[in-house]
C-alpha cells in the first residue's frame, strides 16, 4: 500500500489526477480515494463499479477526508442463518402477542365476573362427565367378564386340556372391547383436563385484566 503524501502534494497529485481524467476539480467537488486489488492508491471523482464495496474515503479537493466509506462485507452462511433465524423467531414472537391481545380482548368482552368463567367451565364439562360417568359401568362389566374368561382359560391350562379355540377368540374379543373402551375413558378425561386447564388459565388472566386496569 503507498504512504499518502503530505497534503501540499496529495493536492497537487489530486489535480493532476483529475486533469488526466479530463477536467479540473470545481470549488466544492468530491474526490474519492480507493485502493485497487494491489493494494496501490486511486484518486477519482467517482470509484469504479469494481471497487465500489472496498473501502473508501471521500475528500475535497485539498485532501482532507470528509467521509469513510466502509468496505461492503458478504455475511458467512452462519450470519446469514443466524439472521433468518432472529427473522423467525421475531415473526413468531410477534404472532404470539397479537393472538395473546386478541384473547385478552375476547376474555374482557365475554366475561364480566369470574364466577361467570366457573359458571362457562362448568358448561362445557357437562357433556364429557356425562359421558364418563355413562362409559364407567360398561368398562366395569366387560372388565368383569374378560376377567372370567380368563381365568377359565387359565383353569383348563392348569389342568393340562387345550383350551378350546372358541373361548380363546371369545377372550381376545373381550380383551379388545375393554381395550376400547379404556381408550374411550381416557379421551374423555384428556378432555375434561384440557376443560379445566383452559378456563383455569382464562381465569387467571382475567383477574390479572382486571387488577391491570385499562390501558
Amino acid at each position: 500500500m503507498r504512504i499518502s503524501p503530505p497534503a501540499a502534494v496529495l493536492a497537487l497529485a489530486l489535480g493532476l489526477a483529475l486533469t488526466d481524467a479530463g477536467g479540473a476539480v470545481q470549488a466544492g467537488e468530491r474526490i474519492y480515494k480507493w485502493l485497487d486489488e494491489k493494494g496501490v492508491t486511486h484518486y477519482g471523482q467517482s470509484i469504479p463499479p469494481e471497487y465500489r464495496d472496498q473501502a473508501a474515503a471521500e475528500m475535497n479537493k485539498r485532501g482532507l477526508t470528509l467521509k469513510k466509506i466502509d468496505a461492503v462485507t458478504t455475511p458467512t452462511a452462519e450470519q446469514r442463518k443466524a439472521a433468518e433465524d432472529r427473522m423467525m423467531r421475531d415473526r413468531e414472537e410477534q404472532k404470539r402477542q397479537f393472538e395473546q391481545r386478541r384473547r385478552d380482548v375476547a376474555l374482557v368482552n365475554t366475561y364480566t365476573s369470574t364466577k361467570e368463567i366457573d359458571d362457562a367451565r362448568d358448561r362445557s364439562l357437562a357433556l364429557p362427565m356425562q359421558a364418563l360417568k355413562g362409559l364407567e359401568p360398561r368398562l366395569r362389566k366387560a372388565q368383569e367378564r374378560l376377567t372370567g374368561l380368563q381365568g377359565q382359560v387359565e383353569s383348563i391350562r392348569r389342568s393340562g386340556k387345550a383350551v378350546p379355540d372358541l373361548l380363546q377368540e371369545e377372550g381376545n374379543e373381550q380383551k379388545l372391547e375393554v381395550d376400547s373402551l379404556l381408550t374411550e375413558k381416557e379421551r374423555y378425561e384428556g378432555q375434561i383436563a384440557a376443560i379445566r386447564a383452559k378456563f383455569e388459565n382464562d381465569k387467571r388472566r382475567y383477574v390479572e385484566l382486571s387488577e391491570a386496569g385499562p390501558h
